[in-house]
């Protein structure tokens, strides 16, 4: 009763928050025929031909109509026919908001020779947005240029800024501009391609606050990193006092749980109640954007004296964190940034292994397969040590439901959801699809030997796990802990050494490795004032800094956000177990993190959007069915799409 409950929550809340909130302006809708999914098409003509870009071309809006004639063409001209070569050209159109939708045309001009081949121009940020005070722009930042596709000979040099239609731009006024840019080969052949440059003045303080600003953030940590997270609060306003500054950062008491805090959250957007900042999953930022909630962070991460430069460069920031939290819109638009990361790690009871007759780590399995394999084993050793229990032993367990139906449905190279380009709304693939259905069959077929915590009536593997009733289990790398912690509380004689591994792999399909990338991110809401939002930035920044979220990382078993954090001379004498001082926790913690680093290539992310927190609780529920249910496995798939299209 109470997980149904949990689950009536969160369903609730999601509903609640689309239906009760002034949801968030959508895009235009962009329309042609030829369009892929990504909005672009390729078109090939002769010199003189006739082409018209917009021809067949229709722009709709949901609240301001018909669109069509407001669509700005860049990148094509009268003369853009008879010159031999690529152009890129786009077609943009705004609402009275100023959100864009855009449609990509790749038109390439053929030349009278027919040996003639066009140059290639590699690296170009069609849509960019330049927020004045931020320092220099170039507009061939980044860009490569090779005489043709072969790319044997770099002719980036010969890049040219046209200035044919007299159009300049200008850092310091606000407006958007035309920018375009050509290289000419060898041949004579153009290619050509315009990028639509957005000048704009951030609303943000160019000095700190002189009187007093207190802020806000919410989240769902328990009380030793509510402990950690109130001591940084209070170094971070040490640091601002010693220079004459009074920022106060509030962290109150943790919900427990994030089903909780967006519930909450949810609750809050719809009273207009808001805290400066919010701890969040990338499925959670995704619903607060649509509910008009959190702000745009680029301005701040770009600004010329508070943003992220020098030490404290974005650039530094592991770059799958990066991804992550600049996926809700076009354009590398940040609404979060990183917090609290961790990946999936497997824990293993080292004297089961022994038992089944593996001592040395390098002999560990490394596939499902082969941890299927040496089951009998396991369970036999379990049973040995509850003989009064041996129907509740097993050889593992999943700790996270929806992350195991996410991650062996990547790892059979199935299909979970998607998320359309043009529009942003999330697609559900998974009931429909035959290899995420075999990834359930595998499941179903091993359910005998590895279940989910719900076996055992409980949240997480934990205590069974130090009960000895299962050998094995995937879980959290920054929950490692816990399991320590669980097996210190046993009679001495009953204690024992664990270990940790990198997650299984499908032996079927070793290039599909796949590795969940988890932990929350923070975003800064739009409540307070100018001051209030800047000292929230400046709070979320410190808690990036290499040295904070080394020693964060160190704590709580999390890992450092920044490539420099991970580097470090402590971090890395923190792996290696050598740093002064280190408690069982913290030993516990780097076999975690070490075993989490051997698995970084293969990390991942699904796309977040609206119904996607949604979808994953469902398929979670799936998952759950199909190894303690009935094992129907299309009626739970077929279940969970249909829980999870409600209110999309």
């Amino acid at each position: 009763m109470k997980k149904i409950f949990t689950l009536l929550t969160v369903v609730l809340s999601t509903l609640v928050l689309v239906a009760c909130v002034t949801v968030a302006n959508k895009p235009p809708v962009l329309t042609g025929e030829g369009f892929d999914a990504d909005g672009r098409k390729t078109v090939v003509i002769d010199v003189g031909d006739d082409f018209d870009p917009l021809e067949g071309v229709t722009a709709n809006d949901d609240r301001d109509g018909n669109l069509t004639g407001s669509i700005i063409v860049r990148g094509w001209d009268e003369e853009t026919n008879d010159s031999p070569g690529t152009h890129t050209i786009t077609l943009t159109v705004s609402d009275k908001e100023g959100l864009e939708a855009t449609l990509t045309i790749e038109l390439t001009v053929r030349s009278e020779d027919p040996s003639a081949r066009p140059p290639i121009i590699e690296g170009v940020n069609l849509n960019q947005t330049y927020y004045i005070g931020s320092g220099t722009w170039n507009p061939l930042a980044n860009i490569i240029a090779w005489e043709n596709e072969d790319k044997e000979l770099d002719i980036t040099e010969n890049i040219v800024v046209r200035d044919t239609e007299g159009v300049h731009y200008d850092l310091d006024v606000p407006g958007t501009y035309t920018v375009r840019i050509r290289v000419t080969n060898a041949a004579g052949i153009q290619a050509n391609i315009a990028i639509t440059l957005r000048v704009i003045r951030p609303d943000i303080p160019t000095s700190l606050p002189t009187g007093p600003v207190k802020v806000e953030i919410w989240h769902a940590m328990g009380g030793d990193i509510t402990t950690w997270m109130r001591q940084a609060a209070l170094d971070f306003r040490a640091e601002y006092q010693a220079l004459g500054y009074d920022f106060e950062v509030i962290v109150p008491n943790g919900t427990g749980n994030y089903d909780t805090l967006k519930a909450n959250m949810s609750n809050a957007i719809i009273e207009r109640k808001l805290p400066n900042m919010i701890q969040g999953y990338p499925d959670h930022v995704a619903e607060y954007l649509n509910g008009g909630a959190i702000l745009n962070l680029n301005p701040y991460i770009e600004h010329g004296t508070f943003g992220l430069h020098g030490a404290d460069a974005l650039s530094d920031i592991i770059e799958s964190y990066r991804l992550e939290n600049q996926q809700y819109l076009q354009g590398g638009t940040y609404y979060s940034l990183p917090f609290n990361k961790s990946t999936e790690v497997l824990i293993y009871n080292k004297d089961a292994l022994a038992y089944a007759g593996i001592t040395d780590p390098e002999d560990l399995p490394k596939t499902w397969q082969e941890w299927f394999a040496i089951a009998p084993q396991l369970i036999e050793f379990g049973k040995s040590k509850n003989p009064t229990e041996q129907n509740l032993v097993k050889a593992g367990a999943y700790d996270s439901n929806g992350n195991g139906f996410i991650t062996f449905t990547r790892q059979f190279n199935g299909a979970y959801t998607a998320i359309n380009p043009q529009t942003y709304r999330g697609q559900y693939l998974w009931n429909t699809n035959a290899n995420t259905f075999a990834a359930m069959q595998f499941v179903k077929d091993n359910r005998d030997i590895f279940v989910v915590p719900d076996f055992w009536d409980q949240q997480y593997a934990t205590t069974p796990f130090a009960q000895q009733k299962v050998a094995f289990a995937i879980s959290s790398s920054a929950g490692v802990r816990h399991n320590q912690i669980e097996i210190g509380r046993l009679p001495v004689a009953d204690q024992f050494e664990l270990g940790t591994a990198p997650i299984p792999y499908n032996a079927l399909s070793p290039n599909n490795r796949a590795v969940i990338q988890q932990g929350t991110n923070i975003s800064l809401t739009d409540s307070g004032t100018r001051e209030q939002k800047l000292v929230s930035w400046l709070f979320l920044k410190y808690l990036m800094r290499a040295d904070v979220t080394v020693d964060f990382a160190i704590q709580t078993g999390y890992i450092p956000v920044r490539e420099s954090g991970i580097t470090s001379e402590r971090y890395t004498n923190f792996l290696n177990q050598t740093l002064p001082g280190m408690t069982d926790l913290q030993k516990a913690n780097a076999l975690s993190a070490q075993a989490a680093f051997q698995q970084r290539d293969y990390f991942f992310f699904d796309p977040a959007f609206v119904g996607s927190s949604r979808a994953r609780t469902e398929v979670g529920l799936a998952f759950e069915m199909i190894i303690t249910g009935d094992g129907n496995i299309q009626a739970a798939l077929d279940r969970a799409y249909s829980e999870a299209s409600l209110g999309s």
